[in-house]
């Protein structure tokens, strides 16, 4: 069926995720003139991962993880987020099953787990795309807020996920877990995961203050607001043996806009 007049908008800001320019697109399928890669769109859901930068095995993992509810803390950050998404063009990266989606429907949620957005979708997400944060696929410029919440630790890449956030809205605003305040934190989170058998996500690289604020100036992004987030340490206790931690400031709280 042809696209409906209600998310023309929508399609129209949507790109080849190698080439970064606007698709043909007709009926269910999207196609690029400069590389010829085509992409198809399944179930209401954009399937627009750009495989050449894509990890099999972390795909297959995270859609496990999704098998069963992989929810968030109930603690109002994704209502707060979702206000800052309402009455704007905003896109959630990393956006998981959907809960700032839930909450703002009009929310554009993007995210490698196909069984993540399946449950998005069924939370009143209308419009999902299959995408990869490090290889978006829309236009320059095509969102006012581009949001991304305790996600850019789990990125192999997480500077050129900044620059996308960067290239694709004016407005940026993260949340991302930041090392322990203890010393050699890092070395300490490292051995932890590996003696502990920590398998909660293939990836989980916890990044500090100082590192980010090197991050967004490369990605020409000007921090205008700076705080923490006291999201559980151990939240869902995925290290049986230690308590949840939920008072100390697990994380970097970032409001960004574009240079210029």
């Amino acid at each position: 069926m042809p696209e409906t007049m209600d998310n023309k908008w929508f399609i129209n800001y949507l790109a080849c995720p190698k080439c970064k320019i606007a698709f043909t697109i007709k009926e269910l399928k999207a196609s690029c003139k400069r590389c010829h890669n085509t992409y198809p769109k399944i179930d209401g859901i954009w399937n627009l991962l750009y495989s050449g930068n894509v990890s099999k095995k972390s795909l297959a993992e995270y859609d496990k993880m999704h098998q069963t509810t992989f929810g968030g803390p109930n603690d109002g950050s994704y209502e707060i987020l979702a206000t800052i998404a309402r009455g704007n063009k905003t896109v959630d990266i990393a956006c998981g099953e959907g809960l700032i989606e839930k909450l703002a429907p009009e929310t554009v949620g993007v995210e490698f787990s196909l069984n993540a957005l399946k449950k998005a979708k069924k939370n009143g997400a209308k419009y999902l795309v299959l995408a990869d944060a490090q290889n978006l696929p829309f236009l320059d410029n095509t969102f006012d807020v581009a949001i991304s919440a305790g996600s850019l630790e789990h990125f192999p890449n997480p500077q050129k996920a900044i620059n996308e956030m960067a290239r694709v809205a004016k407005i940026q605003v993260l949340t991302v877990h930041k090392p322990l305040p203890i010393p050699c934190a890092l070395t300490v989170h490292k051995l932890a995961t590996k003696l502990l058998h920590v398998t909660h996500q293939p990836i989980e690289q916890p990044i500090s203050e100082k590192q980010l604020e090197k991050m967004f100036k490369i990605a020409g992004l000007h921090i205008v607001f700076k705080g923490v987030w006291t999201l559980p340490v151990n939240y869902g206790k995925v290290i049986k043996i230690l308590p949840e931690l939920k008072n100390i400031p697990s994380c970097s709280f970032i409001i960004s806009i574009k240079n210029g």
